[in-house]
């Protein structure tokens, strides 16, 4: 397995929240993570940064149990960017994109000539040259989540694990954010794994989905697999119209009414 999820069970406060749940997530592919709230993703999530220690189980990372590997190993692989991230507001930009470069500095030594092209590099992806010595207080909501997302490429990753990178953004951002992942998994074959909120914007932008809810993975597939009426109804408790997107040629739902099942 390239990277994933084998059998995790987490329990936290001595109640059991999610058990034996495997997800296998395909290299250079985008997935996204559905469900309810409360469900379990963002503690799923914690368990690849081992903010939670799952109570059985592993994640994977190239075959191996990702606590077999030193962090500083496991962070030159996978950049995880969590729901909630915060850094003093007169931060630059660049200052905050040259953290990502840690993990793969000489200790004790500065920026060198090659830090600094990959950073460049991070922010013309990101669209935010010409915003790099701006600090992070005066940036609108799309630039700072785009500033977290250069920060990440700055690692070099193999892997972008994201946790509701959309939310409390408005409609233009949250395509913005979206477009620009996207373009990054098809020109740096960047494996990127979400959990996501909005299930039209999760069809539009993902290769597959997961849907978790009573402790365990509900539905698995394509878009076009997992987005049917169906499962609005059952799993998401909405009745609704799918219909194909004639210029992403991915579902969509159009809700009628709360269901009542």
């Amino acid at each position: 397995m390239f990277f994933g999820f084998d059998k995790i069970t987490i329990s936290l406060g001595g109640k059991t929240i999610l058990q034996n749940v495997s997800m296998d997530f395909k290299e250079g592919t985008i997935t996204s993570i559905l469900g309810l709230n409360g469900t379990g993703k963002t503690s799923l999530l914690k368990t690849i940064s081992r903010t939670i220690k799952p109570q059985s189980g592993a994640v994977i990372l190239q075959n191996k149990d990702i606590r077999l590997y030193a962090k500083p190993q496991v962070a030159k692989m996978v950049a995880y960017l969590s729901q909630v991230h915060t850094c003093p507001s007169d931060i630059p930009v660049r200052t905050l994109v040259s953290y990502g470069r840690f993990p793969r500095r000489t200790p004790g030594h500065g920026l060198s000539a090659e830090d600094n092209r990959i950073i460049d590099d991070a922010l013309v992806q990101v669209g935010l040259s010409d915003l790099q010595n701006r600090e992070m207080g005066k940036l609108s909501g799309g630039e700072v989540q785009r500033a977290w997302i250069a920060m990440a490429i700055a690692q070099e990753p193999k892997i972008l694990v994201l946790d509701e990178p959309t939310t409390h953004l408005d409609a233009a951002y949250q395509l913005e954010v979206l477009e620009i992942l996207r373009r990054l998994n098809q020109e740096r074959k960047l494996t990127i794994v979400m959990v996501m909120h909005d299930l039209n914007l999760a069809s539009r932008y993902s290769d597959d989905l997961y849907v978790i809810g009573d402790q365990s993975v509900l539905a698995h597939g394509t878009p076009e697999q997992v987005i049917t009426e169906e499962n609005l109804r059952d799993l998401f408790h909405v009745e609704a119209t799918v219909m194909l997107d004639e210029n992403s040629k991915r579902p969509f739902y159009i809700p009628k009414a709360r269901s009542l099942t």
